[in-house]
């Protein structure tokens, strides 16, 4: 079965955290992805992921339904990505948030700069090769900042979590939520937590938006993995293409 996303009234509302911001969110100084005003942050990293094709007409429409969100009334509860950004992540790599056990590869001291990792994953994924195209569809509009997506067909989402299980014994990252992760394309980040009943008109418009722009998206063709190196969360710089 696909993994399903948590009820999007209580992620929006705060209900399902025990931190006083959304996940990534901190006050200046404070270390996270985003300031609470919504400036973006350093925050380096690897992961592999598959980016959108700029040039296809799934792009075209997953930038035009991040205009509409930018042009609503509940923009102001969050930062929006940049275009150039848009991707699906396959298997998640490190930031400063990994610690051992929970995503930082095993047999790597701990704590390590970025690049040194970086650098003995790509020995670790030297004769790892993957899918050169993946297919995905838009199943709806998570909270109004996230897409969720899946495997175009059951086939191909078998394929797309035979990958993540390739790529996490290669790399030795165990993660907690490996089973349970769901595949997503980010719009943006949510920086302030809202009211209940804010939330329902949140998720009111999200399912209007996903039921018009599901059609105009359609099937997104994604091209290989690649691992990249980010040091924030708007620009995602390939090293290596696993095909």
């Amino acid at each position: 079965m696909t993994p399903t996303r948590p009820d999007a009234v209580a992620h929006l509302t705060g209900k399902l955290s025990d931190q006083p911001r959304p996940g990534g969110i901190s006050l200046p100084g404070g270390g996270g992805k985003f300031h609470s005003d919504g400036s973006v942050q350093h925050w380096p990293g690897n992961t592999f992921i598959c980016h959108i094709d700029r040039g296809s007409r799934a792009f075209e429409a997953i930038r035009a339904l991040q205009e509409e969100i930018k042009r609503s009334q509940f923009n102001r509860f969050f930062t929006f990505l940049p275009p150039s950004s848009f991707h699906m992540t396959v298997f998640q790599g490190i930031s400063p948030a990994t610690r051992p056990g929970e995503g930082w590869p095993d047999g790597i001291a701990w704590p390590m700069e970025r690049d040194t990792v970086s650098a003995e994953i790509l020995n670790r994924i030297e004769h790892v090769k993957l899918s050169q195209t993946h297919r995905i569809r838009v199943i709806d509009l998570f909270a109004a900042h996230s897409l969720t997506v899946a495997g175009a067909t059951e086939p191909e989402e078998d394929a797309l979590r035979a990958e993540r299980r390739v790529l996490g014994g290669a790399t030795r990252m165990p993660q907690a939520d490996f089973d349970s992760y769901v595949f997503h394309i980010s719009l943006a980040y949510q920086i302030d937590w809202v009211s209940e009943p804010l939330a329902r008109e949140i998720v009111a418009y999200s399912a209007q938006l996903s039921d018009h722009y599901r059609p105009l998206i359609g099937e997104i063709t994604l091209g290989p993995v690649e691992f990249c190196r980010f040091d924030t969360m708007h620009h995602f710089e390939p090293l290596r293409e696993l095909v």
